[in-house]
Formats: C-alpha cells, sequence, structure tokens
C-alpha cells in the first residue's frame, strides 16, 4: 500500500490529511496514532530534522525548521507569475490583432499576387482594382479562364516548376483534384466562421466564394406558362424535342443527378434525354442568351444568377428549379507553391469579407457567406438545394465520357 494515498487510509483516519501539523506520535481521534504512514507529504518534510553545527536543527534539505514552508510557497507565487507572463504572451501572438498586422507587413514586402479566377474578366478586373485600391503597396495579376482549361495550365506549371500563381478559384471538382495532388496550402482565414458547413474544407484547403444553382430557364415569349416543367420527367416530352438547349460540360450537375437517381435509372433517364436531340453550346451564359434569343425554347442546368442579370436588361428569359436543384461551389483557395504565400492570404481575406462578398453580389453572383444576402433575395433565400459530394473526382473521367456518350450522343 502506497503511504501517501488517501482512499487507502481507514475512514477514521481521513481528518489527518487537513491537521498536518500534528507530531509524530499525535493521538488521533478515539485513541488513535497517526504513524509516519499516515501522514502527508507535507508533514513529513517539516518534521524529518537534521541536527546543525549551531545546536539548532534543519530539515532534510537543509532548511532551518519552518523555512520550508515559506520557500515553497514563494515558489508557488513564482510559478504562477510565470505561466501568467507566458499566457499573456502567447495571447498577444495569436490575437487576431496581431495577427492581422504581421500579415499585413508580411504582405507590404511581397508587393504582389497574382490570381487565377473562373469570373468573368469584368468581374475579376474589378475585384482586382477594389483591392488594390485597399492595399495600393501589393500589385495584383488576375488571369481568367474556364475551370478544365485553368486545371490544365496549374497542373503542367507545377510539372515544369513554373510557380506563378498564388491564389486560385476554380469550380469544386477541379479544386478537390487539386487538392489531391497537394497543390493547395491550408489557410484558415478569419472569415471562415462566416460560412456554413459544406462550404468551406474541413481540413482548412478552401473556402467557397460564391455558388451557381442548376436551374430550367425558359423563353417567356414561346412557352407558356402551363407548358413550363414542373419535373425532370416532363422534359422528356414531345413538345421539347430538339428544342433544349445545354452547356457541353455540365459535368457536375451529370454526376450528382446519376449519384442521385441510382446509376441505373439515372443513366435511362439520361439516355432518353439525349434522344430529345438536345443543341449544345459550350458556357452557361451562351446557353442563357440561346434561349433569350428564341434559338431554343429551354436551357437544362442553366444558372439562376445569369438569368436574373438578363431579365433586368429586359431579355425574355426566366428560370424554374426543378428539384433535385444541385449547387455548384467555386472555393478559394492558396496555392501550395504560392511565390507571395502573404499577399495571396490577404487576397483571400478580402474575398471572403463582407465587403469582397457584397462585391460578387452586385454581380447578381449567389455569395456564400451567410450574413451577405444575394443582390435579388429569392436567388438564395427559400430555395431548397443540395451540395454535390466532391468524390465525383473519383469517377470524374467516366462520368465525363457518360455525358458525351449519353446526352451528346458521341
Amino acid at each position: 500500500m502506497h503511504p501517501f494515498r488517501p482512499e487507502k487510509l481507514h475512514r477514521n483516519h481521513r481528518p489527518f490529511l487537513e491537521r498536518s501539523s500534528r507530531s509524530h506520535h499525535s493521538p488521533g481521534p478515539e485513541g488513535h496514532e497517526y504513524t509516519g504512514h499516515h501522514r502527508c507529504l507535507s508533514t513529513l518534510r517539516m518534521e524529518r530534522q537534521v541536527p546543525t553545527s549551531g545546536g539548532g536543527t534543519k530539515g532534510f534539505n537543509g532548511f532551518r525548521k519552518g523555512e520550508m514552508g515559506i520557500y515553497s510557497r514563494m515558489r508557488r507565487v513564482k510559478m504562477r507569475l510565470l505561466k501568467g507572463l507566458i499566457f499573456v504572451f502567447v495571447a498577444l501572438l495569436v490575437s487576431p490583432a496581431w495577427a492581422a498586422d504581421a500579415l499585413l507587413e508580411a504582405a507590404k514586402k511581397e508587393g504582389k499576387v497574382v490570381w487565377y479566377t473562373t469570373l468573368t474578366t469584368e468581374e475579376a478586373d474589378l475585384m482586382g482594382k477594389k483591392f488594390h485600391e485597399k492595399y495600393p503597396f501589393i500589385e495584383i495579376d488576375v488571369w481568367r479562364s474556364g475551370s478544365e482549361k485553368m486545371l490544365l495550365k496549374i497542373e503542367a506549371e507545377a510539372q515544369a516548376k513554373r510557380h506563378n500563381v498564388d491564389v486560385i478559384m476554380i469550380t469544386g471538382a477541379e479544386n478537390e483534384i487539386l487538392k489531391r495532388k497537394g497543390l493547395l496550402a491550408r489557410y484558415l482565414s478569419p472569415h471562415r466562421r462566416f460560412f456554413p458547413e459544406g462550404f468551406k474544407d474541413k481540413d482548412g484547403y478552401w473556402t467557397d466564394l460564391y455558388i451557381n444553382l442548376n436551374v430550367v430557364g425558359y423563353n417567356t415569349r414561346l412557352v407558356q406558362p402551363r407548358e413550363i416543367p414542373k419535373t425532370y420527367e416532363d422534359l422528356l416530352a414531345p413538345r421539347w424535342k430538339g428544342k433544349i438547349g445545354m452547356d457541353t460540360k455540365a459535368y457536375e450537375w451529370f454526376a450528382s443527378m446519376l449519384k442521385f437517381m441510382g446509376e441505373k435509372k439515372g443513366m435511362e433517364y439520361m439516355k432518353k434525354l439525349g434522344e430529345q436531340n438536345i443543341v449544345f453550346r459550350t458556357g452557361r451564359t451562351l446557353n442563357a442568351e440561346m434561349v433569350a434569343a428564341g434559338e431554343v425554347e429551354i436551357g437544362v442546368a442553366l444558372y439562376n444568377q445569369r438569368i436574373e442579370e438578363m431579365k433586368a436588361k429586359g431579355a425574355s428569359i426566366d428560370w424554374v428549379g426543378l428539384k433535385p436543384i444541385f449547387a455548384e461551389l467555386h472555393p478559394l483557395s492558396v496555392y501550395a507553391y504560392a511565390p507571395h504565400p502573404n499577399a495571396a492570404k490577404l487576397l483571400v481575406d478580402y474575398l471572403l469579407s463582407m465587403e469582397g462578398q457584397k462585391l460578387i453580389a452586385s454581380f447578381y453572383r449567389i455569395p456564400s457567406r451567410e450574413d451577405v444576402d444575394a443582390i435579388i433575395p429569392h436567388m438564395k433565400r427559400g430555395i431548397e438545394y443540395l451540395v454535390p459530394s466532391l468524390d465525383i473526382v473519383d469517377r470524374y473521367d467516366y462520368y465525363t465520357k457518360l455525358y458525351r456518350q449519353l446526352l451528346m450522343r458521341k
């Protein structure tokens, strides 16, 4: 039995632990004596004494009797003070204000940031201009492209060890490919807390800038209200043969539909849809313009924000959300080998801030930040949509091939 474990003592001996000043053989309650096995360690330290040359006594470590307690208290006070100083130092070190100032100074020294984005040229240039106005000591170089072309460019540059880009904004599937290849850096922006789950990577490699909702657009002059499709099955009616338009690369929507329907049923549906002689053009905006012009009467997997923008300009187009409505993410990431990593973080922080997200909303896009609404509220509010799983990249080549085979009939 360990001599100083109170749980092993007889219940009548427990009061001793609160009476550490008793002598070696002091009588206890009910006539019991407290032996060395029943005393706490601090009492033993005070009572074990050795003679001194002056005739007095010292404790076991050389201090005079009574001095040990004073020394212990002083040491405890010093330790508390030291711990307090360490806590204050760490708190200052990680405080948001201190971290923001340190990031700003480091970004100043770099003086430049390069951003690859899928925003339109006009949108990207305006965001770059606003960022430069806020941080005039940082030059921003913006390169705009579609997701597929951008992915190939980033992969080629990484292979050649030509690391040009700092910040990447690309669609969800392509971003997941970059993450899996180790081409993204982990960065936890202080603005991440304003973005809901599903709109930020659990490992900290990206936060979503905005979403696109896949809807069905229709020409308001050619399609009567009673003819507006209510389900995806309605698109298989003979009425729509040769009158449906689609993008050549709506791969994420296609893969998400197959996963939602179940692959067998989904493939049967897509085969029937492909038999409607769909008119294909590259680009969701171009397809929306075709609907508005009457070249086709209906557009599948178009983006509602682009349709709303065209409506505001008087175009003959509107949209309906057929369930399931799938959102497409546009994650924002810092490149793993960014030549200007601190300026990159500053740009990410700006784009995710309320100011940056309101600018996104001004483009008729749907900001992912919870406390920033769309410029037309019903584009975002009250819509039940699904955020597709990014594990579709496991079979990305399979889905793209199947898309061409079943829908494009190639």
